[in-house]
């Protein structure tokens, strides 16, 4: 392995030295985009390394036929991971020192990437005995349909705007806990600060956009992130509980379904919750099965996680899949023994607590809204009326389960055929038969905040986030390999690629965000032509234009502008419009219109 390691360094410096000859012409001579630059030379140094590479390092007897395909896909997930980090480098570094240190990563990339798939049967010396097309069908299994999955997640996360209110919102908090430097309390808007979850969601954003710059790219890296150290949690537990084909299988169903898909690029915090949730639980199982206390405190770890992610709800759903499993398989004396309780609360009270006590010293208030508020009235008030920051979602009690079909779907299609053909044949019981209870912890780990938020009288989808892996550890615990996993795992990939590349298009208007007006804005206004919204201001409005979009809540306040300045341009709902007095409307002058808002310009006196 290390000669071909030195063989496949040296391929990776003949290509390399081709990507840096182009990168430097095209930046030097030609005047590109340094970003864009680096993936014309990089594409150039992949072309050369998969021939030297096939001829030289791997001896491969295959046909390109066989090769090429799976060659082509890691290529795209490194070319990904070159893009992405000199777009994060590039800020803070020259770029040739930001190629250096992109370079190096994406080398180790494709090394084993290529090692242990794209020449996999040659370096185990098997003799290559497959068909053409079986081997392409082979491509979009296992590692290489997970990592299509996350090469479309990849590619896509700049290509639309972040969406009002939730996206956008999240993503202002930490451009506005970056610009003001308070790392303590998340502000709502300027001199207002936000009480309703903590911090830990919006200082990983803001330091994203630190290192990236702010644009929709980095506001949403940190959910692939976490979103990754998800499904890597769950390929270890299945790995080590049914094997890793059972693991490809949980991690395909899980990256497939359309929540934990949309999610995993979305500045939110169920996300960062889920992850806690994840740790705490797959933790919780391993330390029962293998006895160390490395995987005890990390259930404790990710409790902490939780609860500075969004607080006490992690707790609460943990210890309902926990503590049901235990009641129902009789395991009280095993679970009391194999973790320190005292030792490891105490563990999770230091990692969260200081920052709950600093934030109430800080803006006193806050402990009560938190968890008075957000905690007990918002689950017990159908449309809670003491939102600060928004409204209540009131829903229907149960509508939560109607949830979980459009979240884990399409699968909830698979697990439901799977469950009505048992009830059919009278064999229901043995979709939760296991030694070991292994199935019955995944069906309460799926149903906890189904059946916590049944009765909540405020919810929304993305409160199914968090069980969405227990489901994907049942149901490929349930399934035998199927023909037609590679059409459901890509089903709802293809439909979200299929929208985003539809909203390339130039007169495509993308639903609940700011992002054209706010460019349009930008490229007809002069430096001292500000943008003002009249009534309502969304909150990416604020995060494209870094928090210089300006806001007036009353008629006398937009006329006074008006005769203040003759060279605004205005924002105003279309509705509205239409109702203004005759002598505002004869100053304002339509520059365009997006779905309900109308960008306006002030006409000279």
């Amino acid at each position: 392995m290390f000669v071909k390691f030195i063989a496949f360094s040296l391929v990776g410096a003949i290509g390399t030295l081709a990507h840096y000859s182009i990168l430097y012409a095209l930046v030097e001579f030609n005047g590109f985009n340094p970003i864009l630059a680096s993936g014309w030379g990089a594409l150039a140094g992949l072309s050369i390394n998969y021939i030297l590479n096939y001829s030289l390092t791997f001896k491969s007897r295959q046909s390109h036929v066989q090769t090429f395909p799976k060659f082509a896909l890691l290529a795209s997930l490194g070319l990904c991971i070159n893009l992405a980090l000199m777009a994060l480098l590039t800020h803070h570094l020259y770029y040739l020192y930001a190629q250096v240190v992109t370079t190096v990563v994406v080398l180790i990339w494709n090394f084993f990437a290529n090692s242990f798939w794209t020449f996999q049967m040659d370096i185990s010396k098997n003799t290559v005995g497959d068909k053409p097309a079986s081997m392409i069908q082979k491509i979009f299994t296992g590692f290489g349909l997970l990592a299509t999955l996350l090469a479309i997640r990849v590619l896509t996360l700049g290509l639309y705007p972040l969406y009002d209110p939730s996206e956008s919102r999240y993503a202002e908090m930490g451009r506005k806990m970056l610009e003001t430097g308070n790392w303590v309390t998340p502000m709502f808007d300027y001199g207002v600060p936000f009480w309703g979850k903590p911090p830990l969601t919006v200082w990983m954003t803001a330091s994203s956009l630190w290192l990236g710059g702010i644009n929709d790219f980095s506001a949403r890296l940190p959910s692939v992130l976490l979103s990754v150290g998800i499904a890597w949690i769950i390929f270890h537990l299945v790995s080590v509980q049914r094997g890793r084909d059972n693991a490809w299988s949980a991690v395909i169903i899980l990256a497939s379904s359309v929540l934990f898909f949309v999610m995993s690029g979305t500045v939110a915090m169920d996300v960062c919750m889920s992850f806690g949730i994840t740790l705490a639980l797959a933790s919780f199982w391993l330390a029962l099965r293998e006895g160390k206390s490395f995987w005890a405190y990390l259930f404790f770890i990710g409790l902490s996680i939780g609860m500075m992610a969004k607080g006490p709800i992690t707790i609460v759903l943990s210890g309902i899949s926990i503590g049901l499993w235990t009641a129902i398989s009789g395991e009280w004396l095993r679970v009391w023994k194999r973790f320190s309780w005292c030792k490891g609360t105490l563990l999770m009270l230091c990692i969260s607590v200081p920052w709950y006590l600093i934030a109430e010293h800080k803006t006193p208030g806050f402990l009560e809204y938190f968890f008075i508020g957000e905690h007990w009235k918002r689950f017990t008030e159908s449309g809670w009326t003491g939102d600060i920051y928004g409204n209540g979602h009131a829903q229907p009690h149960g509508k939560i389960w109607f949830y979980w079909l459009g979240a884990a779907f399409p699968w909830s299609l698979v697990f439901l055929k799977i469950l009505m053909t048992a009830l059919v044949k009278k064999k229901s019981a043995e979709l939760l038969q296991s030694n070991d209870g292994w199935r019955l912890y995944c069906l309460l780990w799926m149903t906890a905040p189904l059946l916590f938020f049944t009765f909540s009288a405020n919810i929304i989808w993305t409160y199914v986030l968090p069980g969405l892996p227990g489901f994907a550890l049942l149901l490929s615990d349930w399934l035998d390999r199927s023909k037609y996993r590679t059409a459901f795992a890509l089903c709802v990939p293809l439909s979200f690629l299929g929208l985003v590349i539809a909203y390339q298009f130039p007169d495509t208007d993308f639903f609940r965000s700011q992002k054209r007006l706010v460019t349009a804005y930008q490229q007809a206004s002069h430096p001292d032509e500000r943008l003002i919204y009249f009534l309502e201001r969304p909150y990416s409005a604020q995060f494209y234009l870094q928090g210089k979009a300006l806001q007036l809540s009353e008629i006398v306040a937009l006329q006074d502008s008006l005769t203040d300045s003759s060279h605004d341009f205005y924002v105003i709902k279309k509705d509205l419009a239409g109702s203004l007095p005759e002598a505002v409307k004869l100053r304002l002058e339509l520059v365009k219109s997006y779905r309900a808002f109308g960008l306006f310009h002030a006409k000279q006196h």
